[in-house]
């Protein structure tokens, strides 16, 4: 077969053509091949990040929002108490009292065994609001409470109490009536012997100490985590 001058031959030419139809089928076919490894890649890569516990621990349970404490004020939880009365005691006394019904010669006597009660606490009601301090950090209550002091002082007049207020001995040496004053006057300095000994046994000591532990109780259940007390 004769070549043409300055060219390839036929079978030359034809055999260029099917080496480059070769060629770029081979680079077709390895473009699809990276594509799919690419895909097959992905996809592993995809199931594998799903099967991670930390992921279906972050699919099953959504992250943690920030929780809001919102608690009451703490001088309102204190006054709602009002008159805290945390201790009491059962005293018993005797008193005499003499009222002269004729110059300082006759005179009417009377003596009285009286039993009485005392009551003893704090009145919240006085309370400021700068009394109960919240501190900075919101967890911590300052309270300053009131003196302590005596609420209630009674006698005793039911017969079937164990112990009851009984006039033990009236002496009248006037065949006069009797003064309706006298015993009242007796009852009166009844009264005042159980504050007194109220008082000196440390009631109010004891009533002040109760009543920190019921306002520390309320204001934990409130959701405070420290009371501290401040003395006068």
């Amino acid at each position: 077969m004769q070549t043409p001058a300055g060219g390839l031959s036929q079978t030359t030419l034809g055999c260029l053509i099917g080496a480059g139809i070769i060629a770029l089928a081979l680079l077709i076919a390895g473009a699809l091949v990276a594509f799919a490894l690419r895909e097959s890649t992905e996809r592993v890569a995809e199931t594998v990040d799903r099967a991670n516990p930390a992921s279906i621990i972050q699919t099953v349970i959504p992250p943690p929002t920030p929780t809001v404490v919102v608690r009451p004020p703490a001088v309102l939880q204190v006054r709602a108490i009002s008159e805290l009365a945390t201790a009491q005691s059962l005293l018993s006394t005797i008193a005499e009292v003499n009222q002269a019904r004729v110059g300082s010669v006759l005179y009417e006597k009377l003596v009285l065994i009286a039993c009485g009660r005392v009551k003893a606490g704090v009145d919240l009601t006085q309370l400021k609001d700068s009394d109960v301090d919240v501190v900075d950090d919101g967890k911590t209550v300052r309270v300053k409470l009131p003196r302590a002091q005596l609420l209630d002082t009674y006698l005793i007049d039911d017969s079937t109490q164990p112990c009851t207020t009984r006039v033990y001995d009236r002496t009248n040496l006037l065949l006069i009536p009797e003064s309706k004053e006298l015993e009242a006057q007796a009852r009166e300095k009844a009264l005042e012997a159980i504050r007194t000994t109220a008082i000196e046994s440390g009631l109010l000591n004891d009533a002040r100490r109760n009543a920190q532990i019921a306002i520390e109780r309320i204001l934990l259940n409130a959701g405070y985590e420290r009371v501290e007390f401040i003395e006068e």
